[in-house]
């Protein structure tokens, strides 16, 4: 979003200092947005005064063009360091790799629990700590840079929805999934920077940017397993506890985090320091043959980059994907016929479906197996259904069948939906995309003409042909599975199947959506007609805690459900508690949750 100049600051008897002037892009200008980030960055980053911070001397404008003065840091980034090691098939040597996230940590601690003038907790999160944002000076100091993404809690702007906020492979579960975040996202991020320190390797590469932001939201460290196998056991804990998928599993503070590194320093008696990553650093870049290892062979493809730190394989699927998707953007364009490169066809995923009916077809390949468990909704609402999954963190299919033959397959794992299937046209991922106003119908019919370039997915499609940003196609598709599963929290009428340990036969990828999110949203949209006649039918009952109410967030209500909850005394008639409310929509809202703890037997009525 800018632009860097080194420059001079001059004074008076011949005083010069070199400095950083940051402007931002003149296409940019006239983004209101941008703007603010730009202004943000500046106001925040000016309060931090922190040796492991690039500091920010002055911001101003100048012929109407903002710009700020910072601190020069003479040496390199990072992403730099790592790349020269890797033509220099090294790596950066484990003290000094645990040294620099000692201090990266020590910059993010600070800032996480910097203050105003006032004492007020500015609430700053990084949330793009990347290599390419760790400085590294000649003298081997170790500065964070451009917290023009930071998030503080007086920014009046919002993040706009699938808008790019930190690289894909450095944020966190919870920042991909869009969902709420703390400091300890960017401790997260702090481990993966650790991680590709010591494995000389991207922790999470793949050929397409969906799958890396699958990758991360659900931490899979495969790559660490397999590449990180002489890394110490005792710095191995410590990795997995950063890169925990829970938030609540890692390190809380980016202080307990970097202490832990500090004393692995001190009981490993490993020396690290400035010094020693500068002397370091003028080794790599003067290539000195003693840090060298011969590489065991050479690449036999000459396209790729020698710097690269995702491997071979990763890279040559990448540049074949690339060449695809130049052939199928032809083809969307229409500059060239739509040939399938697959002469078998490739299967379109289920919600790619295009049928022109209101009910496609749809046969579930384990459909006609006998079911481990079957029911009526008459007797066993979908909610209590779906709770009752996954408190017991069950694992197989879940067949729902209402009214007008819809038709629903959901794939459990761990007890919360890994695939949803629906033969209802309008859930269908095409459809449901046109019907938020995301694609047009005419850019999805000519998607589909190029989808046998991007393996029959019309997600990878989208993407691969420009259409949608991959971060806003990932939630786009997790809204659109999950949307499907809480339509079925509403039904009153249908019967479902249950087969315990069935495996996903479907060629698609695993979303991990997360059930008790699901059951509240389900909850918070019943139709109001059902939720009066159901509260009608316990109007007389003095509804009482019957659970323990630590773990009522994970429903993803607010302190609403928290406020319904107290509620709640054992002497005041449901009756008596819904007319304590004036205002007829959180009256209403307060009968849902309440139905939703009935269900989900979390409280008692008798």
């Amino acid at each position: 979003m800018a632009e860097l100049f080194k420059a001079q600051l001059a004074g008076d008897h011949g005083f010069r200092k070199f400095v950083v002037i940051k402007k931002i892009l003149p296409h940019l200008t006239s983004d209101s947005t941008f703007v603010e980030m730009f202004i943000d960055e500046a106001r925040i980053t000016a309060l931090l005064e922190h040796p492991n911070i690039v500091q920010v001397f002055e911001f101003g404008s100048e012929n109407g063009d903002l710009f700020i003065a910072m601190q020069f840091v003479d040496g390199l980034d990072l992403l730099t360091l790592l790349r020269m090691c890797k033509r220099l098939s090294i790596k950066i040597p484990v003290e000094l790799a645990v040294y620099i996230a000692h201090c990266i940590l020590d910059a993010l601690d600070y800032a996480h629990h910097a203050t105003d003038a006032d004492g007020k907790p500015l609430g700053i999160i990084h949330r793009d700590v990347s290599p390419g944002n760790v400085l590294i000076s000649r003298r081997g100091n170790v500065k964070l840079t451009d917290f023009g993404i930071a998030w503080a809690y007086e920014k009046h702007h919002k993040t706009e929805a699938g808008r790019l906020k930190g690289k894909f492979g450095y944020m966190s579960p919870e920042l991909v999934g869009g969902g709420s975040i703390d400091a300890r996202s960017d401790l997260f991020s702090s481990g993966v920077l650790l991680a590709e320190m010591l494995m000389g390797r991207h922790l999470f590469t793949a050929p397409n940017d969906l799958d890396v932001l699958l990758m991360v939201r659900d931490a899979q460290l495969d790559r660490l397993e397999r590449y990180g196998k002489d890394i110490p056991a005792s710095l191995q804990a410590i990795l997995h506890r950063s890169l925990a998928r829970v938030p609540g599993e890692r390190f809380a503070t980016g202080a307990e985090f970097r202490d832990a590194l500090a004393d692995w320093l001190f009981d490993n008696q490993a020396r690290a320091s400035a010094q020693h990553l500068a002397r370091f650093i003028d080794r790599v870049r003067s290539g000195d043959p003693s840090l060298a290892n011969p590489p065991e062979h050479q690449l036999k493809s000459k396209n790729i980059d020698r710097s690269t730190l995702s491997g071979t394989f990763t890279e040559e699927r990448r540049l074949s994907a690339e060449r695809k998707a130049g052939i199928a953007r032809a083809v969307f364009a229409g500059t060239q016929p739509h040939r399938n490169p697959d002469s078998t066809g490739v299967p379109i995923e289920i919600g790619d479906d295009l049928s022109s009916e209101v009910i496609v077809e749809f046969k579930s390949p384990t459909s006609a197996s006998d079911p481990t468990e079957q029911g009526s909704f008459r007797t066993t609402s979908p909610i209590r259904l779906l709770y009752r999954l996954a408190e017991k963190q069950a694992d197989g299919l879940l067949l729902v069948e209402g009214r007008k033959g819809k038709l629903k397959e959901v794939y459990l794992s761990g007890g919360h939906p890994d695939f949803v299937a629906s033969n209802v046209k309008s859930e269908q991922l095409g459809e449901y995309l046109v019907s938020k106003h995301v694609i047009s119908q005419d850019e999805l019919t000519r998607a589909v003409a190029a989808l046998g370039h991007f393996g029959g997915r019309l997600s990878d499609t989208l993407i691969g042909l420009g259409i949608l940003e991959p971060l806003e196609a990932f939630r786009l598709l997790s809204l659109q599975a999950g949307d499907k599963l809480i339509d079925a929290c509403k039904w009153r009428k249908g019967h479902y199947r249950w087969f315990d340990g069935r495996q996903n036969p479907w060629k698609s990828r695993h979303l991990h959506l997360d059930m008790y999110e699901i059951i509240g949203q389900g909850a918070a949209l019943l139709d109001v007609e059902d939720v009066v006649e159901w509260a009608k039918g316990i109007a007389d009952k003095r509804p009482f805690g019957a659970a323990d109410s630590a773990n009522l967030d994970r429903f993803g209500l607010g302190e609403t459900i928290y406020k319904a909850y107290d509620m709640l005394d054992g002497i005041s008639t449901v009756s008596k508690l819904a007319g304590r409310i004036p205002i007829l929509e959180a009256r209403l809202q307060f009968l849902r949750i309440l139905y939703l703890f009935v269900e989900c037997h979390l409280v008692d009525t008798e």
